[in-house]
């Protein structure tokens, strides 16, 4: 009882020192989490406004360069966004001092945000309109261009004559009819040659107004403009032909349209005045954010300030409390130190035998047990230590047959992970073999369907009866569709776990619901059903989505309504809304029959897979019950909703609505028709081991003028590219004997490859690295594409190649070759846009600046051929390094001259140059 009396007054004072240690500790780790959860927001939301605040700032100066008005919209979507981030930190700095919120910050700077998008979108249109109008006016210039140069070659006709008659003598006074002739025809030449020249200088004039910004220069071009036009309109009146006067007077006319409000000066002055605004607003804005940050910055000092005096009160707070705890562990020590002297005259003696006796048991030194030396708790531990001496000995007997068990135990384990080894060797090799099959079935269920898509599509254009060439168009849409599908299958097997991937395309609403009625008609023709298809007239004409899928579902529901009704009809409506979200409409199209119906626990389960109704399996009706399953695993995918009415014994209502957005119609797939008109004329080598795929090849190439030769392997496609030339080899990649890639690959080292095209029936991305991986220009993908083959063709058929520039089109056919289409039409859209920078910097230097431009230009020159430019600048690099000043003139003419034959030659090579297309 000693023993515990001692310990627990050591241990209560023990649990009261800790007690009050905690309690000092917490209070200041409480404080100190306060400080740190007020000052660590305020300084985040502090750099987040700094960061927005300079985000803006980028984005301001991207404002006053939109192309188009979806990049307006974005920027200013973007700058709003800022904005609200940046007053919403400034109101959260600002509750998080003692003074609170101020007034609502960023109001002032969204309403400049939607002005300057408003402006920005008006400069946007006059920006067009100026475009067009200067594109309107240039077609007008070269037509009075024509018109006076024509009757310029009429009045010189007319001095001709004149002097052809003075010279056959039929004038009685050769004198008076020579003054005759230089008073009049003379006269009137010359009056039309300065017509000819007043509107080259109006027409170039104008060229100018689009690239003018002030507006006393686009007011002193318009008068020189209208001085120009007056002058032409009196010299229009020397025209030889009367009706070429009035033509020219007319033409005037219309060049002097330019001139009124609204015409292009006008236009140019209102888009330099938005510029104006635009650029004011932008200043507005800095300042506004500018005084968001300043009261973001006021309001972070605050906290800071206000955190900087709660620490000072920590601390003094601190202090108290830890003199208090210095004097309780002090009180505590003392008290400790007298149960302590105490303890060891009573206690310490015995508990020295015990722990001596412990210690001899730990060595294995067993013994006798130990007497005992009293009824309190040290005689308990020496009772205690006794059945631990018996224990330890039985332990010690013990550990002998446990080292055995242990052994066996351990040869257990290595038989169970020899298993799981050879388990995981099983798992790995069916997952090898289920790649092959998958790669397998990726390349032989497409190449039949390859077959099928190329012989249907040359049907149809060989069937010249309507409705039987709209049955082959159907069945070839319907193998597309399959091909498609097959392509979804294999992907998504291939890749287990990931989402549907859409691909939504631009396509006509009244086509796609035709082709859905024709479905319907041909399924309910064959029970003697009434086929009703209903299209709302205000419906879009052109939207934009996953049409397969749509379709797929679509045909689903068709094919269930006919199978599922016996009598009566199937009714198909058509239907949109706008929705108040996006504003972009949303496609309704309900699938509604008289068939047998469903209850409402069928209705329940509909959309369950294999799932079907009783009726459904008493009448016999074919399917497994994955159709609904599939169609609105489909839905979900689309983002839309698949929901059903029904009643039994009256018919079922299906109603699928997915959200679309409005089409283009210039971007909806053509039909392969056009290609029929290709008149290519080249020769073209097929190597694929498929008979079908080379006779669907050369139906394709044979009706667009090109003169097929064939290759059922490698080897005898290698062969015969030996034998003849070709334009295009079209290479299957997957050989019998050689690889597609190696084929290529041996081609391509030979002098004057061909154009070489890979095929292949699996899904890989046609890009430059791809490209470049199996030595080809192109990777077409089975079927294969009748437009695909004519883009092809124009790559490789003969042209027309501009006077001098053979050097140039090889040069750029060598470079599409290694580089690609796409990186060689960026370098060559590149060149030219930087070579008038660098011609304007050739003009200003001089010495050793002019000599590093020309050296520069020469370079670039150089790459692409440009043969008389490199010598024109050679001869200004060298006159440079020897001191002298040559006259640039033939380097700028050489340099004009260069940019044209380069641009006629990426035209011939089938490049697109032009900026902002994405189109090669």
């Amino acid at each position: 009882m000693r023993l515990i009396q001692i310990l627990s007054a050591m241990a209560a004072l023990a649990v009261m020192v800790g007690v009050v240690a905690i309690a000092v500790n917490r209070y200041l780790a409480q404080s100190q989490t306060d400080l740190i959860n007020t000052n660590l927001p305020a300084m985040e939301l502090a750099s987040r406004v700094g960061s927005a605040a300079e985000g803006v700032g980028n984005l301001v100066a991207a404002f006053e360069r939109p192309d188009t008005p979806e990049d307006l919209d974005r920027i200013a979507a973007a700058l709003e966004e800022a904005v609200d981030r940046i007053g919403t930190g400034v109101l959260k700095l600002e509750r998080m001092t003692s003074q609170g919120a101020g007034e609502r910050a960023g109001m002032r700077a969204n309403d400049l945000v939607d002005r300057m998008r408003r402006s920005g979108l008006e400069r946007l249109q006059l920006t067009a309109r100026v475009q067009a109008s200067a594109k309107r006016l240039a077609s007008q210039g070269a037509a009075i261009n024509a018109l006076i140069e024509a009757q310029k070659d009429l009045a010189r006709l007319r001095i001709t004559a004149g002097i052809a008659g003075l010279y056959d003598g039929g004038a009685d006074d050769p004198r008076k009819a020579l003054d005759t002739l230089a008073d009049d025809a003379f006269f009137a030449f010359e009056r039309v040659t300065e017509m000819a020249r007043t509107v080259d200088a109006a027409r170039l004039q104008l060229q100018q107004v689009k690239e003018l910004t002030a507006p006393e220069a686009l007011a002193a071009i318009g008068a020189e403009i209208s001085s120009l036009l007056d002058q032409a309109e009196r010299r229009a009146r020397f025209l030889p032909s009367s009706s070429a006067q009035v033509d020219a007077i007319a033409l005037l006319q219309d060049y002097r349209r330019a001139l009124a409000p609204g015409g292009i000066i006008d236009q140019q002055t209102r888009r330099t005045a938005l510029q104006s605004v635009i650029a004011s607003d932008s200043g507005r804005l800095g300042q506004a954010i500018s005084q968001m940050s300043d009261r973001a910055r006021i309001a972070r000092e605050n906290v800071q300030a206000q955190g900087l005096a709660g620490i000072a009160a920590a601390q003094a707070r601190a202090r108290t409390l830890a003199l208090a705890l210095l004097a309780v562990v002090v009180a505590a020590t003392i008290a400790a130190f007298v149960l302590w002297l105490y303890a060891r005259r009573q206690l310490v003696t015995r508990l020295a035998n015990v722990s001596g006796r412990i210690v001899a048991v730990a060595g294995g030194e067993y013994g006798d047990p130990m007497p005992i030396s009293g009824q309190d708790e040290i005689g308990r531990m020496e009772k205690a230590l006794n059945i631990l001496r018996r224990r330890a000995h039985e332990a010690a007997r013990l550990r002998s047959h446990l080292e055995e068990a242990v052994i066996a135990r351990t040869g257990d384990v290595v038989t169970e992970m020899k298993l799981s080894n050879v388990a995981r060797a099983e798992a790995e090799a069916a997952d090898r073999s289920k790649t092959e099959f998958l790669a397998r079935m990726s390349h032989e269920i497409r190449t039949p369907l390859n077959g099928i898509i190329g012989m249907l599509g040359l049907l149809e254009d060989e069937t010249e009866d309507p409705d039987a060439r709209g049955r082959v168009r159907t069945a070839h849409r319907s193998a597309c569709e399959l091909l498609e599908l097959t392509n979804d299958v294999l992907s998504y097997s291939d890749t287990q776990g990931r989402a549907d991937r859409l691909t939504p395309v631009h396509f006509l609403l009244r086509d796609f619901v035709g082709q859905l009625g024709h479905h319907l008609q041909s399924l309910a023709a064959s029970k003697q059903l009434e086929a009703v298809i209903d299209l709302s007239e205000p419906a879009p004409p052109v939207l934009f989505g996953d049409i397969t899928k749509i379709r797929q579902v679509m045909i689903n529901l068709l094919s269930n309504a006919v199978k599922y009704t016996e009598r009566g009809s199937v009714t198909l409506l058509v239907d949109h809304a706008i929705s108040p979200e996006t504003g972009q409409p949303v496609l309704s199209m309900t699938v509604a029959d008289t068939g047998a119906g469903m209850s409402s626990e069928a209705m329940a389960t509909a959309f369950d897979e294999y799932s079907r109704t009783d009726q459904a399996r008493r009448d016999g009706v074919e399917g497994l019950g994955l159709g609904l399953a599939i169609s609105r695993s489909l839905t979900a995918a689309l983002g839309g909703a698949l929901s059903v009415e029904s009643e039994k014994d009256v018919g079922s209502r299906f109603t699928l609505t997915v959200p679309l957005t409005i089409g283009d119609a210039d971007l909806i797939p053509e039909d392969a028709s056009n290609w029929q008109k290709v008149e290519a004329g080249c020769a073209v080598l097929v190597i694929d081991d498929h008979k079908v795929n080379r006779m669907v090849a050369r139906g394709y190439l044979e009706r667009m003028g090109c003169d097929v030769s064939e290759a059922a392997n490698g080897a005898a496609g290698l062969a015969a590219e030996e034998e003849t030339r070709f334009d295009l080899i079209l290479i299957d990649l997957d050989l019998p004997d050689i690889s597609g890639k190696e084929v290529a690959a041996r081609i391509k080292r030979r002098t004057e490859a061909p154009l070489r095209v890979a095929l292949t029936a699996h899904l890989i991305e046609d890009n430059d690295e791809n490209r470049a991986a199996l030595n080809v220009a192109r990777i077409l993908t089975k079927p294969i594409s009748p437009r695909a083959l004519a883009e092809l063709l124009a790559l490789c058929a003969p042209a027309e190649v501009p006077q001098g520039a053979e050097g140039v089109l090889d040069s750029l056919r060598g470079d599409i070759a290694d580089l690609g289409a796409e990186t060689t039409a960026l370098i060559v859209r590149d060149f030219l846009d930087s070579l008038q920078d660098e011609l304007d910097t050739l003009r200003s230097a001089s010495g050793d600046a002019r000599r590093k431009a020309a050296h520069r230009i020469r370079g670039a020159a150089s790459n692409f051929r440009l043969d008389a430019l490199a010598g024109a600048l050679a001869e200004v690099e060298a006159s440079a390094e020897n001191g002298g000043d040559p006259s640039l003139a033939r380097a700028l003419k050489a340099a004009e001259d260069a940019a044209k034959t380069l641009k006629a030659a990426a035209k011939t090579a089938g490049l697109q140059i032009d900026e902002g297309s994405t189109k090669r």
